[in-house]
């Protein structure tokens, strides 16, 4: 900014001193201004700037993961990037000039004051990204899922039929889907018949999977009440994670851990109805299990008994046989549709075998529950969308249920894969001043 002349009719020196001293002071009225700009610069900047790299990176994340749907769907190996940190540097740049002069003109004199000032920021972000190989993402991509996954998907409100489907191999000793890239082979007819009856009766509100508050016992050896001492109560319920549970009335007591784990609920009275009494015979599970739930568990053999000395009798608890990360983008990648040219070439995996078992009713099409679209040409209506091949690939904004499948799938990612060890979770510094 700048101060207009002023013109004096003599040079009174006075005059000049009272109006030098307005200028400075107008001067440092504008420092004080410029400053205080600068340094309420940073709130404002933490406001714009948090949810914008939210978003990138939230959509960055989630188009690299389709990316690698895609990629299955023509036999190439998953990669995925981390992004460890964000840092951006807030510069601020200020300057002020005060100049005055006495002009002789002839017949009289103009004093001539100027203020010059200016302020400038710039904002350097830097984003590192780097490369998930080796053990520390081989592992997570091959090892079994968890198996509370399937309850905290099911929790959230998705589908009980897909996600038994995508994260399980089997229940105790039914078999489901086989998902191999060369030749698709559908699960038993009961794995069929199983979750088409878990899923009507989860809808009805007469089963319940989730995490339930369970005690676990240490050992099969029951105390009797009189034996439980006071001091052994107290020091019990001091742990915080240990109780005293009883399942006959109080008569005996199980010395159990204390702690969230996922299961199964069914309704007494629908045990014994015709659809009760059909699921349990199914998963070859007891009806009269004590404690009136039946816990989710890692399988650790493919079939049968965990013990190869017990018989084959109904059991407490479900063996879970989880799929992994790995298994899941293969599942996934039934929904890609590709040219047909690519399938006739053999460049993308052959969905015959698939096709079929869904033209039987062995399986349901997989490509309902997330269809992914190709396209020539940038697509109008995506919801994500990524450039492979030449072509566009996208779910439409429009399709709610594949927008959901999707979202699943992320969830499965975000409960099942850690960050590097060498690196914490994505940081964003900001440094203002």
């Amino acid at each position: 900014m700048r101060i207009k002349m002023h013109r004096c009719s003599k040079i009174d020196p006075t005059a000049c001193s009272r109006f030098a001293g307005i200028v400075a002071s107008i001067a440092m009225l504008l420092m004080v201004v410029v400053t205080g700009c600068a340094k309420t610069r940073g709130p404002e900047l933490v406001v714009n700037s948090h949810v914008e790299y939210n978003k990138a990176v939230s959509q960055v994340l989630k188009e690299e993961l389709l990316l690698n749907i895609v990629r299955r769907r023509y036999l190439e190996a998953p990669q995925f990037l981390n992004v460890s940190s964000i840092s951006t540097n807030l510069s601020t740049t200020t300057s002020l000039a005060v100049g005055s002069s006495i002009v002789d003109i002839g017949d009289g004199n103009t004093l001539s004051s100027s203020v010059d000032g200016s302020l400038s920021f710039s904002d350097s972000p830097t984003v590192t990204i780097t490369p998930r190989q080796g053990e520390d993402i081989a592992k997570q991509l091959h090892e079994p899922l968890r198996v509370s996954t399937i309850a905290d998907l099911i929790s959230a409100g998705y589908d009980v039929n897909s996600t038994f489907d995508m994260l399980a191999e089997g229940v105790n000793n039914l078999r489901g889907p086989n998902l191999r890239y060369d030749r698709f082979r559908p699960g038993s007819p009961e794995w069929r018949e199983m979750i088409d009856l878990l899923e009507e009766l989860h809808r009805s509100g007469d089963v319940i999977i989730h995490r339930f508050r369970w005690n676990d016992p240490y050992n099969d050896y029951a105390y009797p009440a009189e034996e439980i001492s006071p001091q052994m109560w107290i020091t019990t319920l001091s742990t915080g994670e240990r109780r005293w549970k009883s399942y006959d009335g109080g008569k005996t007591f199980y010395f159990t851990t204390h702690e969230m784990a996922p299961a199964v609920w069914l309704d007494p009275e629908v045990r014994e109805s015709p659809e009760g009494v059909r699921l349990i015979e199914l998963l070859n599970i007891q009806s009269d299990v004590q404690k009136r739930i039946w816990l989710m568990e890692p399988a650790r053999v493919a079939s049968g008994q965990d013990l190869e000395d017990r018989p084959d009798d109904p059991r407490p608890t479900l063996k879970v046989r989880m799929r992994s990360l790995y298994d899941v983008l293969n599942f996934y990648s039934y929904g890609v549709q590709v040219p047909a040219e690519d399938e006739a070439e053999g460049r993308a995996t052959d969905l015959r075998s698939f096709r079929e078992a869904v033209e039987r009713g062995e399986v349901q099409d997989y490509s309902t529950n997330i269809a992914i679209r190709f396209s020539r040409t940038p697509p109008g209506s995506a919801f994500h969308q990524v450039r492979y091949r030449g072509l566009w690939f996208y779910i439409d904004d429009r399709d709610l249920e594949s927008k959901a499948g999707f979202n699943a799938l992320y969830d499965v990612w975000q409960l099942s894969v850690k960050a590097p060890e060498s690196s914490s979770e994505p940081v964003t510094t900001i440094q203002v001043n």
